[in-house]
């Protein structure tokens, strides 16, 4: 799972914007995916908290979060740009702790950084969506998968983490780039990138 973002809300708190907190949504979302595929490891592809130095209702929430899932499987998170903190701020946290995963075939970076040289990398940080309009009129960003032959991009977890609308472009595009779409238990096959971006570049960073 990629761009968690815990504490976004109480982040957002800390800056002066009275909005929602909204964890719990999160919380709930992560608990019942581990319900359902009851794995043995889970990964988080980095920005698994949203700011460092957080607030002692901000930590508890983060500590309580990790250690029900450390219950349930090992925790391993990946280093992403918001995770700058994590160490210093989280220092008994049940999980491992690491730059790059590696396990099944692939390859895991959080995707701020240079991409490493392997059959398969999976990344997060770019957030990809796909900006919809409903019957209504009104426009969403839809989170998608973008799956290559070398390279796939994951939304974000949160559902408060704004998404990338690929219709723009995105900044890393995988080989013969295939999208996805993810709603409860259904995945569907949108098609091809190519069908839904305007301009993309062409190129791993």
């Amino acid at each position: 799972m990629a761009d968690v973002h815990l504490g976004y809300g109480w982040a957002l708190r800390r800056r002066g914007q009275l909005g929602p907190v909204g964890d719990d949504l999160v919380c709930r979302k992560l608990m019942e995916t581990v319900d359902e595929l009851d794995p043995t490891s889970i990964v988080f592809l980095g920005d698994l908290v949203h700011a460092p130095k957080p607030a002692p209702e901000e930590r508890a929430a983060v500590e309580n979060t990790v250690r029900a899932l450390a219950e349930r499987a090992e925790v391993i998170v990946v280093l992403g740009n918001h995770d700058r903190g994590l160490v210093r701020d989280f220092p008994s946290l049940p999980a491992t702790v690491c730059r790059q995963w590696e396990g099944g075939g692939i390859t895991a970076v959080h995707g701020d950084q240079a991409l490493p040289t392997a059959d398969h990398v999976v990344i997060g940080h770019l957030h990809p969506a796909l900006g919809v309009i409903d019957h209504a009129g009104a426009s969403h960003k839809m989170p998608i998968f973008v799956t290559g032959v070398e390279l796939t991009l994951l939304p974000a977890f949160s559902p408060l983490a704004a998404g990338c609308n690929v219709r723009d472009g995105i900044a890393v595009r995988p080989t013969d780039a295939q999208v996805l779409a993810a709603s409860g238990k259904r995945v569907v096959a949108l098609g091809p990138l190519t069908r839904f971006s305007h301009r993309t570049e062409s190129r791993r960073s």
